[in-house]
C-alpha cells in the first residue's frame, strides 16, 4: 500500500473511529448508577450499586431508603431474607421470591428481590404500598423520587412544541412531589412574565402578607382568588393553593426565610407554642400558571374550616373546629344522612384469592357487601353507596374517587385472605384481621374489628397498620376487614355458609351503626 493510499486510508477511518468513541460514550452515559430522591434530599448510593429496572420493574436498593425512614433492617446471609422492623410492624423478603410477608399477611411483589453484591433490591411499587411513600421515576434521567404521601409524578407524554409566545417554565425536583413547595426556575424565554424581584404579573392577584396566630393562618391577598384545599397523610398536611396569584413585594418581609430562582420569597412562618404543628412553609409553587401555595403540617390529621373575605381580602384557615379533617361531605346531598362506601375487594377479571377448594374471594367479598348494605338500607338512616354490586372490575383507584364523589363518611372494604404454599405453615394461619393507613382511621378500626370477630367467630389477628391504597388515599375513616383464610380447611369451609355472611354482615351494620352513634 503506497504513502498516499495509506493516507487517504487514515482519513476514511478517521471519522468512523470518532463515531465509535461517540457510541461508547453514550452507552456508558446510559449505564449511570442513577439517583434516589427521598423528601428533596439525594440519598448515597453504595459505591458500584446502581438503580436497575428488571422486566419493567424499577429496583432500588432498600436498605438505603428504610434506614433513611429510622427503620432496622436485618440480613439472614443463610436464608436470604431481609426483615425490616419499625414499632410493631414488620416486612419479611426473601432474595428470589416474589412473595413477602408483612406481620404475617402474604404480599404478591411484581418482581422478586435481587442481590447485588451486599445488598438488596426491591421493587419501588413494594417501597410505596409498604412505608407509604409515593414513587416518582424520571426514566430520562434514571431518578427515583421518594416523598412521604404527596402524589405521584406522572410520567406525562411527550408535550407539543409550544408557539414562540408561550412561556415554558422548568421545574426543579423540589416542584414534583407536591408536598413540599419547590423552586420554578423561567428560561430565558418566558422571563417576561415570570415574576422577578418585583414579585408581579400585570393583573394578578398579589399576597401581601400571612401570620399564624390564634391557631388560624391568616394570608392577606389583594385581588379576587379561590383558594383550593388539598389534605395529605404521611405526614399530615393542609396544602392551601392561591391560583393565579403572586407575592407582592413588600411581602412580609421580616418573615421571609430565602428567595426562589424566580426571586420570589420562600420560607417558614413562626408557629412557635402550637404542638400538634410541625410548620407551615409557603412559596411560589408553579409559574404558570402561577399558584402560591401554603403547606400546613401537622403532627396528626386536623380538621379545619375555610373561609374567605372579598372586603378585607383575607383568606383563613381555622383549625378551631370540630369534624372530618377534610372538606368534603359526609352527608348525602340535604338528606342530612351519613355516606357508608360499602367495597367488595377484586373482582371481574381480578378474582383476588383462591381457596384450596377453588372457590374465588371475590364471590365472598361482593356476598357479605350486598348483605350488609341491604341491612344498613333496611334501617333508613343510612345512605349506602356501593363500589360495585355486580361481577366486574374496579381499579384501586377508581374506588378512591367514588368514595371522593360521593363525600362520604365511612368507608370499608370486604376481603378474604390468603397465603401462598410456599409460607411456613400456610394451612394453619387462621383468623380475622382490620386494618388501617391513617391515624384518623384508628377509631373506626377497632370498633368494626369487635364486630368482625363477633361475625366470624375466628382467632383474633388484631388490628393492624398497612399501607394499603384504599385505606390510604381516601380522605375519611377507612378501613378494610380480612374476614379469613380462604387457604386454612376450616376457615374457608365456614366463610361460603350463609350462616357465617348473613351473621358477619349484621355484625358489619351493626359496627357502622355503633361508630355512628345511631
Amino acid at each position: 500500500m503506497g504513502r498516499a493510499t495509506r493516507l487517504l486510508f487514515s482519513l476514511l477511518l478517521l471519522p468512523l473511529m470518532f463515531l465509535s468513541l461517540s457510541i461508547h460514550d453514550a452507552a456508558a452515559a446510559g449505564k449511570g448508577q442513577g439517583k434516589i430522591v427521598l423528601d428533596n434530599k439525594e440519598l448515597a448510593l453504595p459505591k458500584g450499586i446502581a438503580i436497575e429496572n428488571v422486566n419493567g420493574s424499577v429496583m432500588i436498593p432498600i436498605r438505603i431508603v428504610v434506614e433513611n425512614l429510622g427503620f432496622e433492617v436485618l440480613w439472614e446471609q443463610a436464608s436470604r431474607k431481609v426483615t425490616i422492623k419499625q414499632d410493631f410492624k414488620s416486612v419479611e423478603l426473601i432474595v428470589g421470591s416474589k412473595t413477602a410477608n408483612a406481620d404475617g399477611v402474604r404480599l404478591d411483589l411484581n418482581a422478586a428481590p435481587k442481590q447485588t453484591g451486599g445488598t438488596v433490591l426491591v421493587p419501588i411499587r413494594f417501597v410505596s404500598e409498604q412505608f407509604g411513600l409515593k414513587v416518582g421515576w424520571d426514566n430520562r434521567s434514571k431518578i427515583v423520587y421518594l416523598t412521604g404521601g404527596a402524589p405521584t409524578p406522572q410520567v406525562a407524554a411527550p408535550t407539543p412544541v409550544p408557539s414562540p409566545t408561550a412561556p415554558i417554565p422548568s421545574v426543579t425536583p423540589g416542584n414534583l412531589d407536591g408536598s413540599i413547595p419547590g423552586t420554578v426556575v423561567p428560561t430565558p424565554s418566558s422571563a417576561a412574565s415570570v415574576p422577578g424581584n418585583d414579585g408581579t404579573l400585570a393583573g394578578a392577584p398579589q399576597v401581601k402578607g400571612a401570620v399564624f396566630s390564634e391557631n388560624k393562618l391568616v394570608v392577606a391577598v389583594e385581588g379576587s382568588v379561590k383558594p383550593s384545599i388539598t389534605v395529605m397523610n404521611n405526614p399530615a398536611r393542609i396544602i392551601v393553593d392561591l391560583p393565579g396569584a403572586v407575592f407582592a413585594p413588600e411581602f412580609a418581609g421580616s418573615l421571609q426565610q430565602g428567595v426562589a430562582g424566580n426571586g420570589s420569597p420562600q420560607g417558614k412562618l413562626d408557629v412557635t407554642g402550637y404542638p400538634l404543628l410541625s410548620e407551615i412553609r409557603y412559596a411560589l409553587f408553579s409559574v404558570n400558571p402561577s399558584i402560591v401555595r401554603f403547606v400546613i403540617q401537622t403532627a396528626v390529621s386536623q380538621p379545619y374550616q375555610l373561609s374567605t373575605d372579598e372586603n378585607t381580602g383575607l383568606v383563613t384557615i381555622d383549625l378551631n373546629t370540630q369534624g372530618v379533617p377534610w372538606n368534603g361531605g359526609g352527608t348525602a346531598g340535604n338528606t342530612g344522612k351519613p355516606v357508608i362506601v360499602l367495597d367488595a375487594g377484586h373482582g371481574g377479571s381480578k378474582p383476588g384469592a383462591v381457596s384450596i377448594t377453588g372457590r374465588l374471594e371475590k364471590d365472598f367479598n361482593l356476598a357479605v357487601v350486598r348483605k350488609a348494605g341491604a341491612l344498613l338500607e333496611q334501617d333508613g338512616r343510612i345512605t349506602v353507596v356501593y363500589t360495585r354490586t355486580e361481577d366486574v372490575h374496579l381499579e384501586l383507584q377508581d374506588r378512591v374517587v367514588l368514595a371522593e364523589a360521593a363525600g362520604a363518611t365511612l368507608f370499608l372494604s370486604v376481603h378474604a385472605n390468603s397465603l401462598e404454599t410456599s409460607f411456613p405453615n400456610w394451612n394453619k394461619i387462621n383468623g380475622s384481621e382490620t386494618y388501617y393507613s391513617r391515624s384518623e382511621s384508628l377509631p373506626f378500626a377497632q370498633i368494626m374489628h369487635k364486630h368482625l370477630l363477633a361475625g366470624t367467630g375466628f382467632k383474633d389477628n388484631g388490628v393492624r397498620y398497612k399501607s394499603l391504597h384504599v385505606t390510604r388515599e381516601t380522605r375519611m375513616p377507612a378501613v378494610l376487614l380480612e374476614a379469613g383464610y380462604l387457604t386454612n380447611v376450616d376457615n374457608e369451609a365456614a366463610l361460603y355458609t350463609d350462616y357465617l355472611q348473613n351473621n358477619l354482615a349484621g355484625e358489619i351494620a351493626a359496627g357502622i351503626k355503633e361508630y355512628l352513634g345511631l
